[in-house]
């Protein structure tokens, strides 16, 4: 029989994270469920939903391409976020998400664009999703055990100003290699 997992977020997480981010601030319940289904509504097919749900959380789970949206690119994991997002502007937000057989909790974390996707999610030994927020592009991460690089999905903003009010309509962006 397998040791019940004692953790949901790694151990060394939040250390790690001090050192590169400012200090993370863990997110309640409601707002981990809504940053979790953001991500799923922007990376995960909808017809793929519920088996995500079953697998995520789960130790040594292995998903496939078809649990990810075709606009969907592998990236090397010390890829830098300036090359995703424009190298100018503000800090970023990311939120991170890691997930038991039972229970969710994702943390965020405010830093600069220099950082990398493997300052996010650290290594690869547990299965993590990540929301990275800038100004003018989201981005949403996948990692699983053993995956050296992330599955990232790359949202443009544009706001359009009709009446006086500011809407966001979300566009695909292609990754120049």
């Amino acid at each position: 029989m397998a040791k019940p997992v004692t953790f949901i977020t790694p151990p060394n997480r939040i250390e790690r994270w001090k050192k590169l981010w400012a200090t993370p601030k863990k997110l309640n319940e409601a707002e981990t469920d809504a940053a979790f289904d953001e991500f799923l509504d922007n990376l995960v097919p909808t017809h793929m939903h519920t088996l995500f749900l079953r697998k995520f959380g789960l130790p040594k789970a292995s998903f496939g391409n078809r649990f990810f949206n075709d606009e969907s690119m592998y990236q090397n994991w010390d890829l830098k976020l300036t090359q995703l997002l424009a190298a100018e502007g503000p800090h970023i937000e990311a939120t991170v998400i890691y997930g038991s057989p039972d229970k969710l909790e994702a943390h965020t974390l405010r830093g600069e664009r220099r950082r990398s996707l493997r300052d996010i999610v650290i290594d690869d030994w547990h299965a993590a999703c990540a929301i990275v927020r800038s100004d003018r592009v989201h981005l949403y991460v996948f990692i699983e055990p053993k995956m050296r690089g992330c599955i990232v999905r790359s949202l443009k903003l544009s706001n359009v100003a009709a009446e006086g009010e500011t809407s966001e309509e979300p566009e695909f962006v292609e990754f120049e290699p």
